[in-house]
């Protein structure tokens, strides 16, 4: 370990306090910890300003995360009198397991025969973009009943079967839960929100988390029309972070979609102007979304003037 410290970054220590944990059994373990704790932390003290005991609880379950995938848990060493809770860590593994190993259903494989020719046309630019490992960012615009959802179920199922990973999620629950695989945002990305009404997303670039975003083919945001745009800029940061790209959203292929003819982000005590300003379209980031739009109302065919009032 005296070494490896002269060397090794702060990720790498903690990978390897974890295997000689596993593998060396070293007979006095919290010596090991309380030597080498702060060439392990430093990476988080420097890229943050979490408290000391923020800093440590970050890099004792960075560790467990490790052990976990080694079949071990942090707390059977006592490398501190408390123990460390498994929780979080334990249910993100799970997550981050069942996100990795999604089955496709064989009516979801059917999907993209079924597509309208707008919405083929759409399917057919993002597919491209993801396979050709190119930028894209998108805004899926179409009102209530063209066929947003059933876009982005071809969109996910398509990359799922091949073997990758895509991301599905939603501004609301509701929305999340008809999408397979679906998450809130807030919850997908682990947003939190400051007095100021500006969000952040509590993600570290070492955490197992930040891998399956990195390898993620595809992120879908629906209802994002209904989103903040400091949360939507909070997910660029995110990828800009994790992917160490500057460039929008880390360089992924990033899919948003909505109607801002339905509902606006809630501004508490808000006039009409306050709901637009807080809106996507009020983001820099706006302007540099590719638009693809659907109008053809699969939900109401049979009443045209319906379907004309909704556009």
């Amino acid at each position: 370990m005296l070494e490896a410290v002269s060397y090794q970054m702060p990720y790498s220590l903690r990978r390897l306090v974890a295997t000689l944990l596993v593998y060396c059994n070293p007979a006095d373990p919290k010596k090991l910890w309380e030597m080498f704790e702060d060439s392990m932390s430093e990476d988080f003290k420097h890229f943050s300003d979490f408290e000391e005991k923020c800093v440590r609880h970050k890099v004792l379950s960075h560790i467990n995360d490790i052990l976990h995938s080694m079949g071990y848990d942090i707390n059977e060493y006592k490398l501190i009198p408390k123990n460390i809770r498994a929780s979080e860590t334990a249910k993100d593994a799970k997550d981050i397991h069942f996100e990795r190993n999604i089955i496709v259903s064989e009516q979801d494989l059917l999907l993209p025969k079924r597509l309208n020719v707008q919405q083929l046309r759409s399917y057919n630019t993002i597919i491209d973009r993801v396979f050709s490992e190119k930028q894209g960012t998108f805004f899926v615009d179409g009102p209530g009943g063209t066929g947003k959802t059933f876009l982005y179920r071809a969109l996910l199922a398509t990359i799922r079967s091949q073997g990758f990973i895509a991301l599905a999620t939603a501004t609301s629950s509701v929305a999340a839960s008809i999408l397979l695989g679906g998450w809130t945002a807030h919850s997908r990305f682990k947003m939190s929100i400051d007095i100021d009404d500006n969000f952040r997303c509590n993600i570290s670039k070492q955490s197992s988390l930040a891998c399956l975003i990195r390898d993620a083919k595809l992120i879908v945001w629906d209802e994002a029309s209904v989103a903040k745009k400091n949360m939507i800029e909070a997910l660029d940061a995110l990828l800009r972070d994790i992917m160490d790209v500057d460039t929008m959203f880390g360089g992924k292929v990033v899919v948003f979609g909505g109607d801002f003819r339905q509902t606006l982000p809630v501004v508490r005590n808000g006039k009409r102007k306050d709901f637009i300003y807080e809106s996507l379209l009020y983001s820099e980031i706006w302007n540099k979304l590719e638009k693809l739009c659907l109008s053809e109302n699969m939900r109401a065919r049979t009443d045209p003037s319906f379907c004309e009032y909704l556009l």
